[in-house]
């Protein structure tokens, strides 16, 4: 996926899988280490508030994952405080509730590459 970086790349299979939150940090660092993952919440926050805004992923809360099925989507400031919470981020043995993501409406945007610019035409001589 060459038109999206590594980092949102990421964000987009992990949605896909409608993985955890955390699940998301533990991928990108290929670590099981939590103080690690959380130097990443900056990072993941700011791609998954951006595109939660475009319509490419959706952040939702449930009772279990995946968090989407039986759960209510997260939106606006609501969205903006869960994100910059390192909690939300975290693993947790038995949670009463689970952060997931989920792909969004206009998930085709990034799913596909963009259509390149046709090639200029040649000077007539």
């Amino acid at each position: 996926m060459y038109w999206i970086t590594e980092e949102e790349e990421y964000v987009y299979w992990n949605s896909r899988e409608s993985s955890s939150l955390w699940a998301l940090l533990a991928d990108w660092s290929e670590s099981e280490d939590e103080e690690e993952w959380e130097r990443h919440v900056p990072l993941f926050s700011d791609i998954v508030s951006r595109w939660c805004r475009k319509g490419y992923i959706d952040v939702y809360e449930g009772p279990e994952p995946p968090a989407w099925m039986d759960g209510r989507r997260i939106t606006g400031a609501e969205l903006d405080r869960l994100l910059a919470d390192p909690a939300a981020w975290r693993y947790r043995e038995h949670p009463d509730s689970v952060f997931g993501l989920a792909l969004g409406e206009n998930v085709r945007e990034i799913a596909e590459p963009p259509e390149e610019p046709e090639a200029l035409a040649a000077p007539a001589r």
